[in-house]
């Protein structure tokens, strides 16, 4: 009993210690968010700001390519996404019901792509993008960013498969469907969480990605909001600290509110392979 008191007791202990972590730089971005340039600056550094102001806020939203920049963040993540469980879940459920010759070295050469740097493939994509004429184009940075969610997908959307029961596609196939029946009126509905998870997980990484659009989209035209979030440190006025933590809390909000929103889907599709048939 004692042991399994000190136990709890450690968990407690790594699980705050965890949160502390977490919370304290988060919390630090907010405060100065919050704060006066001068308030910002001073020393020593206050933790609280003295006078607490909007004002940072405010210009975020004035800023003349906040709306174009939001817009091009989630119309690239949204596309992403949606073309990388578009292929994915087929994939997905051929690896998991169709038995084929290599299909194991198949599947390990699918997931190796995944482990391959962004960066080691970042020259040579810009050169054959820049020779094609399709830099600032948004449908290479949206093919682009799906192409590296698509293994991880492919391999989420297989476990998630696996964990239907076999028993439903033979049945439905009994009442005269085919695969692709089986598929889309059977399995599709039955892996709605793991699709969810697979989705929030992408639209994270997405949104994140700023190496892809600054490299094959410079124009400001079709910058996001991490590339126009990272241009105000290298702004040649000097950086706004308070105007850069408002428009990272700006920037991270609607991927919260993803989450948030998506968070019982989200542990449900975690939590698939549990299913039983």
């Amino acid at each position: 009993m004692h042991i399994r008191r000190s136990e709890k007791m450690l968990s407690w202990a790594v699980l705050t210690a965890v949160v502390l972590i977490v919370l304290i730089p988060l919390s630090w971005a907010v405060l100065t968010s919050l704060k006066s340039e001068a308030n910002v600056m001073a020393y020593p550094p206050t933790f609280f700001p003295t006078e607490p102001s909007l004002s940072a806020y405010k210009a975020v939203f004035r800023n003349q390519t906040f709306g174009s920049d939001l817009f091009n963040s989630v119309f690239y993540a949204v596309g992403a996404v949606a073309l990388a469980v578009l292929l994915s879940a087929p994939a997905g459920y051929a690896a998991s019901r169709f038995e084929f010759r290599g299909k194991r070295a198949v599947m390990l050469l699918i997931l190796s792509t995944s482990m391959i740097p962004g960066v080691a493939l970042l020259v040579p994509t810009y050169f054959l993008l820049d020779a094609l004429g399709l830099l600032n184009n948004a449908a290479v940075i949206i093919v682009v960013q799906a192409a590296r969610l698509v293994p991880q997908t492919v391999w989420f959307m297989q476990n998630f498969v696996d964990a239907v029961p076999r028993e439903l596609d033979e049945a439905t196939q009994v009442d005269g469907a085919n695969h692709w029946q089986t598929f889309t009126r059977v399995i599709l509905p039955l892996v709605r969480p793991g699709i969810a998870a697979s989705a929030v997980i992408g639209m994270i990484t997405t949104w994140n990605d700023y190496i892809t659009v600054a490299a094959f989209a410079p124009e400001v035209a079709h910058r996001t909001l991490q590339v126009a979030l990272v241009n105000q440190v290298f702004d040649s006025i000097g950086i706004t600290w308070s105007y850069v933590m408002a428009y990272a809390v700006v920037s991270s909000l609607p991927i919260v509110a993803i989450f948030v929103l998506a968070q019982r889907w989200f542990i449900s599709g975690l939590t698939a392979g549990a299913v039983k048939g």
